[in-house]
């Protein structure tokens, strides 16, 4: 199921002013969010640009951006515990989510503010999308759980953390 009206909704708009903004009949659109017509590509991308999200996630595939953001923020406020598959080089096995952050921020100097909120997490933590299994989670037609997100998003500003010579070693031990 798209999410057409969704981020309609969302938005506060009615269907005659979004059509007047995309210039589209607003019937066209209704027709689009009950999926009685399917959009043509650049259809798809006009409307995804509209609403400033990927295509696939207007098609109704992975989670959002500011989903994604809300889970980190969510990590780091509901601080729980955070698994891994192999020891963290720390040796420590219980590890949290607040911590690893934490970690990261005194490593790049980041100071984190007391209301910290979506913004801050936007602004310093957009590297999250460079590592696969976070990126991947804007188009996965899978589910899964905010935890499992949340995991995801910390491994990657575990990795991102570690220094240069720690990632050659892990790699070497990886490929051999």
């Amino acid at each position: 199921m798209n999410r057409i009206k969704e981020l309609r909704k969302k938005n506060h708009l009615t269907l005659k002013d979004m059509g007047s903004k995309l210039n589209m009949l607003d019937s066209t659109l209704s027709q689009y969010e009950n999926e009685k017509r399917t959009p043509n590509e650049a259809t798809w991308q006009a409307l995804a640009n509209f609403f400033n999200v990927s295509v696939d996630y207007l098609k109704g595939y992975g989670y959002s951006k500011e989903h994604i953001y809300k889970c980190l923020d969510d990590a780091y406020k509901q601080d729980y515990p955070v698994t891994f598959d192999v020891e963290p080089p720390s040796g420590n096995f219980f590890i949290s989510s607040k911590d690893e952050i934490e970690d990261y921020c005194k490593t790049k100097k980041i100071n984190i503010p007391e209301d910290v909120g979506l913004e801050f997490w936007q602004k310093y933590f957009s590297f999250i999308f460079k590592d696969k299994s976070v990126k991947r989670l804007l188009t996965t037609k899978d589910n899964y759980s905010d935890g499992d997100i949340k995991e995801l998003i910390i491994e990657a500003i575990s990795w991102y953390g570690t220094d240069s010579r720690t990632k050659a070693i892990v790699n070497h031990i990886k490929h051999n």
